[in-house]
C-alpha cells in the first residue's frame, strides 16, 4: 500500500488510506470540479511512522518532498483527513488541524507531524466519544493541496436547512482564506440565493473587520467592511458551483470555497449533517402520528417523569434493551406480580413509557395498568390541563367506579378494598424479610457478571456473542430485575407508613420533613457505595485502582449503552472528582428516631412500631442504591457484548442505532451502514424538536412548537444556527476552559469557538456565540450534538452572567433570560 496518493488517484478503494477528506476531494477532482491540485499522505505512513517522525524514514521523505515540488513548491494547506470524517452523519468539523500558508520544505514535515498529532487532543478525543467513534478504527490521512490566494472565501449549504420549501441556497462569506468565516472570527456575510437560478433572495452584510491570508491576519479597510465580499454575479457562479456539487453526489452538501481571479475553487464538500425544516416538519409530523396512535380515546397526558432523570434521550439499542426492564412482562412487571400486583396481561411488552420525540416520557393512562388489569386509581387529568405543573408529581387518585360504570363499580367496591388490603400485606411480609436474603442473591448475580466481564470475549463467534448478549439482557433485565427494584417499592411504603404515624400530631407538611430528615444518613453496603468511594477518592484516602475494581462497571449517564464505563475510560474520574478534593467528609446524619418521636408524643406500642418503620426505611433506602449498583454489573456485560459486535463489523458506535431485531442480519453480512446513519440522523431531528414537560393528548401539536416566551424575560436577537429549544443555566466564558464540576448541562455562552471548545460541548444543552456564520466551527458541531446554537450576539459574554437561566431558539435566533442565578 502506498504512503502517497495523488488526487487523480484516489478512488473508493483507496478510502481506508486517504480518509474522509482526500476521498472527497479526489472524487471530486476527477469529476472536473475546481479542485486544486493535491495529494494525500496514507494512513499507511501515519500508522507506521507517527511515534518516530516523518525524517525516520528517508525513502518516506524524500518523496514527500519531491510530491510537494511537484504543486510548485509554493504556500500549501497542509489538513488532516482522519478515516471516520466528514462521514454523513460525523463532519469531525475542525477536530483536526488545518495549517495553512506552508511555504518551504521543513515546514511541511512540521505541519504534516502536527496533523496526525492532533488525532489524540482532548478535544478530538471528547468529540469522537460523543459521537460513538471506536478509537481503534481511527487513523489519520493528511491532505496536502496548493493554497489558492482567495480574494474571498467561505461556505455554501446547497440546500438551506432552515428553508422549510428546500427552495435556498445558504452562502456566508468575507475577505481572505476561509478560515475567518469557518473559525468564526467575523461575522461573514450572508446570502440567500435560489436553488434553480442563482438569484440573490436575501442578502445582509456581515462586520468583516479581519481577514486571513497566507501571510496572517490583517486589518479590514473600513470601506471594504461596509461592502458585500461577492458580486451577484459571482454568487449566481456560486450557486453554479453548488449544482454541479450537488448533482455529482446525488445529495445536498455543505462546500467549502475560495474565489480568486474571478474563478470559484472548490476546498471541500461534505455531507449535510442536519435535517433541514422540511424534513424536521416530517418527522414531526410522523411523532405526532405514533403518539395519536398510543392515546388513550379518553384523554391520555405523558409527563417527563422519573425515568426521564436518568435517560434523558436514549439511543435505540439502549431504548429497546431498557424496553425489557420496564415491560409488563419484563422485570418491573415479574416484581409487581411478586408483591401482589396483577399488570393488565393486554399490556404484553409494553411499558408505561413511551417514546416522544427520543424523550422517555411516562404515559399516565398506562401507567396504573401496569399495577392492576382493572384500575381502581386514575390520574386527574382535568386537573393537570388547568394546571399542568401539577402532572410533573403525579398523583394518583382512588376511582374504584373507573372502567365499569356507577352500579358496577359500587358491587366491585368491597372485592376492591379486600385486594388493596391484600396488597399491602403481601409488600409488608416480603419486606420483613427481604433485607436478609437479597445480599446473596445480589452477590451471586454480582460474581457471575464480573466472570462474564472477565472472559475472553475474542475468543467468542460474532453468534456466540449475541447469545450473551440476549442471556444476559434477560438475566439482567428481567430475572434480576424483579429482585432489585423491590427495595424502591418497600422504601417508598416505609415513608409512607412513617408519614402516617407522625401525621396526626405533626400535620402532612412537618411529617413529610421529618421523614426526610429521618432518611438522611442511609447508605448501602460499603461494596456498594458509590457516593462514599468517590468522598474517599476525591480525598486521596482510596487510590484508583482500588475504586475501579469496585466501581469500574459504573459511569456518568451509565443507563445509556453508548457511554463508556469508568472501567473503559479512567480518565474520567479526573472529572468526577475535580472540585471536591479535601478531607472526606460523610453527609450529616439525620436526627435519631428518638427525637422525632419525642416530637409526635409516641409512647408504648406505637413508639416500637415507629421505630421499626424508620429502620426499615433507611435499610431500603440503601438497598436501593445497592440494588441499581448491582443491576448495573449485568448491564455492563450487556454493554460489553455490543461494543465488541460493533468492534467486529466496523460500525464506528453505529451497533447503539440498531436494535436486537437488527442483529441477525449484522451476523447474515447485510450491510447495515444506511440504516445506523438514517437512525441517527432521525433521533437527532427528534431531540430538535422542542417537547413540554407535560403533553396532553388533545394537543399533540405542541411537540415542535417552540414554548411561548415569558412575560418580562429580557430577549436577544440574533443568527439561528442549529434548530431546537432548550432551557439551563448560563455558563459564560471567554476563553476555553475546565467544565464546572457535576453532571448537570448548561448553555455555553462565548465569542465564538474552535476546536478547542469541544469538551465543553459534551455537556451543553445549548450554544450562544457573539459572531459565527451558519457554517462556522462552533455551529457545525452544535447540530451534530443537537445543540440550539445562535450567533450574531455582539457584547453576548458581557449582557449575559453564570448562572441565569436562559432559553436558546436556535430556530428562531433568539436568547430569553428566564430568571436570575438564586
Amino acid at each position: 500500500m502506498p504512503d502517497l496518493v495523488f488526487f487523480d488517484a484516489v478512488t473508493d478503494a483507496t478510502a481506508p488510506l486517504v480518509g474522509g477528506k482526500g476521498l472527497s476531494l479526489g472524487k471530486t477532482a476527477a469529476a472536473g470540479l475546481p479542485v486544486p491540485p493535491g495529494f494525500v499522505v496514507t494512513t499507511q505512513a501515519f500508522r507506521r511512522l507517527t511515534a518516530r517522525g516523518v525524517r525516520s524514514d528517508g525513502g518516506f521523505h524524500r518523496a514527500l518532498l519531491d510530491a510537494y515540488r511537484t504543486l510548485g513548491g509554493g504556500p500549501v494547506a497542509v489538513r488532516s483527513s482522519a478515516t471516520a470524517e466528514d462521514a454523513a452523519d460525523t463532519s469531525f468539523a475542525g477536530q483536526q488541524e488545518t495549517i495553512l500558508g506552508v511555504v518551504g520544505e521543513d515546514r511541511l514535515v512540521e505541519a504534516v507531524e502536527r496533523c496526525w498529532r492532533s488525532l489524540f487532543t482532548e478535544r478530538a478525543v471528547a468529540y469522537r466519544r460523543k459521537q460513538g467513534v471506536d478509537e481503534a478504527d481511527v487513523a489519520m490521512a493528511v491532505v496536502v493541496q496548493r493554497l489558492v490566494p482567495a480574494e474571498a472565501a467561505g461556505v455554501l449549504f446547497t440546500r438551506d436547512p432552515l428553508d422549510p420549501d428546500g427552495r435556498t441556497m445558504l452562502a456566508e462569506g468575507s475577505w481572505g482564506l476561509g478560515e475567518a468565516v469557518v473559525s468564526g472570527r467575523v461575522q461573514p456575510d450572508r446570502f440567500k440565493l435560489d436553488r434553480e437560478t442563482g438569484a440573490v433572495r436575501e442578502k445582509h452584510l456581515g462586520l468583516k473587520a479581519v481577514r486571513v491570508t497566507a501571510g496572517g491576519e490583517e486589518h479590514v479597510a473600513p470601506a471594504d467592511q461596509q461592502r458585500f465580499c461577492l458580486s451577484d454575479d459571482a454568487l449566481s457562479q456560486l450557486a453554479a458551483l453548488g449544482r454541479r456539487v450537488e448533482a455529482f453526489y446525488g445529495d445536498p452538501r455543505d462546500i467549502e470555497w475560495a474565489f480568486a481571479g474571478g474563478a470559484f475553487f472548490l476546498l471541500q464538500a461534505r455531507p449535510i449533517t442536519v435535517a433541514g425544516a422540511a424534513e424536521r416538519e416530517a418527522v414531526r409530523r410522523e411523532v405526532v402520528a405514533a403518539l395519536k396512535a398510543e392515546a388513550d380515546p379518553r384523554g391520555t397526558v405523558w409527563v417527563r417523569y422519573n425515568l426521564s432523570e436518568v435517560l434523558p434521550a436514549p439511543t435505540p439499542m439502549t431504548w429497546a434493551v431498557v424496553g425489557r426492564l420496564l415491560a409488563a412482562d419484563g422485570g418491573f412487571g415479574a416484581m409487581t406480580r411478586d408483591l401482589g400486583g396483577e399488570p393488565d396481561p393486554a399490556l404484553g411488552s409494553r411499558s408505561a413509557f413511551d417514546l416522544v420525540a427520543g424523550r422517555p416520557m411516562a404515559n399516565l393512562s398506562r401507567l396504573p395498568r401496569m399495577q392492576f388489569a382493572r384500575p381502581p386509581v386514575r390520574y386527574p387529568f382535568d386537573e393537570y390541563k388547568a394546571d399542568p405543573r401539577k402532572a410533573l408529581d403525579p398523583k394518583p387518585v382512588l376511582d374504584p367506579l373507573a372502567g365499569g360504570g356507577c352500579l358496577v363499580g359500587l358491587f366491585r367496591l368491597p372485592g376492591l378494598m379486600l385486594r388493596l388490603s391484600r396488597e399491602k400485606q403481601a409488600r409488608a411480609r416480603a419486606a420483613e424479610t427481604f433485607a436478609g436474603t437479597f445480599p446473596d442473591t445480589a452477590g451471586a448475580f454480582a460474581a457471575a457478571a464480573r466472570a462474564a466481564l472477565a472472559q475472553d470475549w475474542g475468543k467468542l463467534d460474532p453468534p456466540a456473542v449475541v447469545r450473551e448478549f440476549e442471556a444476559w439482557t434477560a438475566r439482567t433485565l428481567i430475572d434480576f430485575a424483579r429482585d432489585s427494584l423491590k427495595p424502591t417499592v418497600f422504601a417508598a411504603q416505609a415513608w409512607e407508613d412513617v408519614t402516617a404515624t407522625l401525621t396526626p400530631a405533626l400535620g402532612a407538611e412537618r411529617a413529610g420533613a421529618a421523614a426526610g430528615e429521618l432518611s438522611l444518613g442511609a447508605k448501602p453496603p460499603a461494596d456498594a457505595d458509590l457516593a462514599g468511594a468517590v468522598r474517599e477518592l476525591s480525598a486521596g484516602a482510596l487510590d484508583r485502582a482500588a475504586f475501579l475494581e469496585k466501581f469500574g462497571h459504573r459511569g456518568p449517564d451509565e443507563m445509556e449503552l453508548a457511554k463508556s464505563r469508568w472501567a473503559e475510560a479512567p480518565g474520567e474520574l479526573t472529572r468526577l472528582i475535580s472540585g471536591q478534593a479535601g478531607p472526606s467528609v460523610s453527609p450529616p446524619a439525620g436526627p435519631g428516631w428518638e427525637k422525632v418521636a419525642d416530637e409526635a408524643k409516641l409512647s408504648g406500642s406505637a413508639r416500637g412500631r415507629f421505630r421499626a418503620q424508620v429502620e426499615r426505611l433507611r435499610t431500603y433506602l440503601g438497598l436501593r442504591e445497592a440494588g441499581k449498583h448491582y443491576l448495573l454489573m449485568g448491564y455492563a456485560v450487556v454493554r460489553r457484548a455490543l461494543v465488541e459486535l460493533d468492534r467486529r463489523f466496523g460500525l464506528h458506535g453505529g451497533v447503539f442505532f440498531l436494535t436486537p431485531a437488527d442483529l441477525p442480519d449484522l451476523l447474515a453480512g447485510k450491510d447495515l451502514s444506511g440504516k445506523v446513519a438514517d437512525a441517527r440522523r432521525r433521533r437527532q431531528t427528534e431531540l430538535s424538536l422542542p417537547v413540554p414537560p407535560v403533553l396532553f393528548s388533545d394537543d399533540l401539536d405542541a411537540v415542535g412548537r417552540p414554548p411561548p416566551e415569558p412575560a418580562g424575560g429580557g430577549k436577544l436577537e440574533g443568527v439561528p444556527l442549529s434548530a431546537g429549544v432548550c432551557e439551563g443555566p448560563a455558563l459564560v466564558l471567554t476563553e476555553p476552559a475546565a467544565a464546572p464540576p457535576g453532571d448537570g448541562g448548561y448553555v455555553l455562552v462565548c465569542p465564538t469557538t474552535d476546536p478547542a471548545w469541544v469538551p465543553l460541548f459534551v455537556r451543553a444543552k445549548g450554544l450562544v456565540m457573539e459572531t459565527g456564520g451558519v457554517l462556522s466551527h462552533g455551529a457545525i458541531v452544535a447540530r451534530e450534538f443537537g445543540l440550539p446554537a445562535v450567533a450574531g450576539l455582539p457584547g453576548v459574554t458581557r449582557r449575559l452572567r453564570t448562572g441565569q437561566t436562559v432559553r436558546v431558539d436556535g430556530g428562531r435566533g433568539t436568547v430569553t433570560v428566564l430568571s436570575e442565578p438564586g
